[in-house]
């Protein structure tokens, strides 16, 4: 028997974990986009600013869909799980593509930058690039656990009921009541 809560039977923390999952997606963005407003796409020095503020809030998204992928496993939602991969597969193509945007402005203003803001620079370049680069992995991944993780669940039941059935004992012996 398990110690774990069982996430069928009680509904109010089904509730709460779905809602600190969204919680978690959300607001990091909230947060970068009131440091980033109004956008001033034709800027070059804002979009360096963007890159690096949306790149520090991308660890609460990520452990948010993370959070919802447990749900949907532990609550067997393949449309959750679903949802979660394809979520996760538009974080990773959107950040790769901000990443190869980043790295192209981050070399036309390197001509732009001051001789005493240089390693400043360098340092938040490498920082976001490496970071966003991780993130693509992370978000990768986690967007194949989402679409492959119930047909591994369906197995292991399927395995665990098999295995019960061989454990049973013969249902053919007669059973003697009473004697």
């Amino acid at each position: 028997m398990s110690d774990s809560p069982d996430l069928h039977d009680d509904a109010p923390a089904r509730r709460t974990l779905f809602l600190a999952a969204w919680l978690l997606m959300l607001v990091p963005f909230v947060q970068a986009a009131s440091q980033i407003w109004p956008l001033q796409l034709g800027n070059i020095q804002w979009r360096f600013g963007a890159a690096n503020a949306l790149s520090s809030v991308l660890l609460l998204p990520f452990l948010g869909l993370s959070l919802l992928l447990v749900l949907a496993r532990s609550l067997e939602r393949r449309g959750l799980a679903r949802l979660v991969g394809s979520l996760a597969a538009l974080f990773s193509l959107g950040i790769a593509g901000s990443v190869v945007l980043f790295v192209l402005d981050a070399q036309e203003l390197k001509s732009i930058v001051s001789s005493q803001m240089a390693g400043q620079f360098m340092t938040t370049t490498a920082r976001v690039a490496l970071v966003s680069v991780l993130f693509v992995f992370g978000f990768l991944l986690l967007a194949v656990f989402g679409f492959a993780s119930l047909g591994h669940q369906r197995r292991d039941v399927a395995r665990k009921a098999r295995r019960a059935d061989a454990e049973a004992p013969d249902s053919d012996s007669p059973l003697i009541v009473g004697r």
